[in-house]
């Protein structure tokens, strides 16, 4: 499993090496015959457009995850208030206690 971690780890610096060394160098990059003569930037927007269709929209749809009928803590209460209920640990704790004093009856 080391090696396997290791690896990664020495492709991903590797990866990011050559990526830093072609973002400082993209313009030179961009004026190579090679860069012309395959359509780079065609190929890359045609990329960006298919992603953009096939990426799920979340953000879109906001309206359809909340079903119509849904309730909400906030829409029940007054004024925008919440009511709490306060638990008083002391008197539960005594409760307890005295029923396990008592004898059961048989």
């Amino acid at each position: 499993m080391g090696k396997i971690i290791k690896g990664l780890v020495k492709f991903t610096v590797a990866a990011a090496a050559v990526g830093g060394v072609c973002y400082a160098f993209r313009d030179k990059i961009k004026e190579t015959e090679v860069y012309k003569n395959n359509n780079v930037d065609e190929k890359i927007d045609k990329v960006k457009a298919t992603l953009k269709e096939k990426m799920p929209k979340v953000f879109d749809k906001e309206k359809d995850i909340v079903e119509e009928n849904e309730i909400f803590v906030e829409d029940c209460a007054e004024d925008g208030e919440r009511g709490y209920v306060e638990i008083d640990t002391e008197a539960a704790k005594e409760d307890e206690a005295s029923e396990d004093a008592e004898p059961a009856e048989a």
